[in-house]
């Protein structure tokens, strides 16, 4: 049995609790609660922390990896609960604001509300050097910026979008979708000839599995274990660094991998992978995270 960081002997049972909780999510009256609640931390005492995590996170990697946004359309894949980084993309510079997200939060809510003013009200000391865009206010938004937005609530895998646009990004969403080739596809429907697509994947553990210190402890389970853990709570797919490169050069993509990191090939057991992953290239699966940079051919 693997220890976690707090000395219990307890993958069994974490298996077990992440199997039940997949099973209560199958109930349609469970799983519409849940959907309802948040997905991420709408109460914190670390004001700046929720604004780096969640408001300020893509327009960074953006003006990092991208560059100026000004004039330019944005559409990201699963921003999370509410248009945190939705407005800041649009403080930023960008025209437009496109969103494509199965599960959309609550927009128009009053905690969603007081987000958009704290980062209207907190912008100046995060970006210093970049002006609000005066076009964007927070009081009001979202509905004072309709026609700067364009909200789709539909699978990635069928989204339609009613323009193109020249970036698409997503953060940590990527280890989340049903299939990567749909994923990578989905540049060629609604990204503008000369585009650019920016990603972030995470590949490391999430939920329990997080707190064991072999981070590839949960690779060691079969695709069919994995399944009945996570088949109704969008649970990590498992896909490896060299699959996402796979999948994006098949949808006729050119790949820039701009960063990279790896788990330490000392703290992971490969030999108790399962045997899927122990066939996959070792430089793939000790991929930690990647962030890519994607152009249309």
């Amino acid at each position: 049995m693997e220890r976690n960081r707090s000395g219990q002997l307890n993958i069994a049972r974490d298996l077990v609790t992440q199997i039940a909780k997949n099973i209560l999510m199958g109930s349609p009256r469970i799983r519409n609660w849940r959907l309802k609640q948040p997905r991420t931390a709408i109460e914190t005492p670390d004001i700046d922390k929720y604004l780096c995590d969640y408001a300020f996170q893509s327009l960074s990697f953006l003006l990092e990896y991208v560059g100026d946004l000004r004039g330019k359309s944005v559409c990201e894949i699963g921003p999370g609960d509410y248009l945190t980084s939705g407005i800041s993309i649009l403080a930023g510079g960008a025209s437009n604001y496109g969103v494509i997200d199965r599960f959309p939060g609550n927009y128009y809510g009053a905690t969603a509300k007081s987000w958009y003013r704290a980062i209207e009200e907190n912008w100046s000391r995060f970006y210093p050097n970049l002006d609000w865009n005066p076009a964007i206010s927070s009081e009001g938004f979202p509905e004072n910026a309709k026609t700067l937005l364009e909200l789709n609530g539909k699978p990635l895998e069928s989204a339609e979008t009613e323009k193109k646009f020249d970036i698409i990004c997503s953060f940590q969403v990527g280890e989340h979708v049903s299939s990567v080739e749909a994923f990578a596809g989905l540049h060629n429907r609604i990204l503008n000839d000369g585009g650019i697509g920016l990603h972030r994947v995470d590949f490391g553990p999430h939920d329990v599995w997080f707190s064991y210190r072999d981070p590839g402890t949960f690779l060691r389970f079969s695709d069919r274990t994995w399944h009945i853990t996570g088949s109704n709570r969008g649970v990590p797919n498992r896909k490896r660094h060299h699959e996402f490169l796979a999948a994006f050069e098949g949808a006729g993509l050119d790949v820039e991998v701009l960063y990279r990191d790896y788990f330490d090939d000392k703290a992971m057991d490969l030999t108790r992978l399962n045997a899927k992953f122990r066939e996959m290239p070792l430089d793939s699966v000790l991929t930690g995270t990647a962030i890519y940079r994607l152009t249309r051919k």
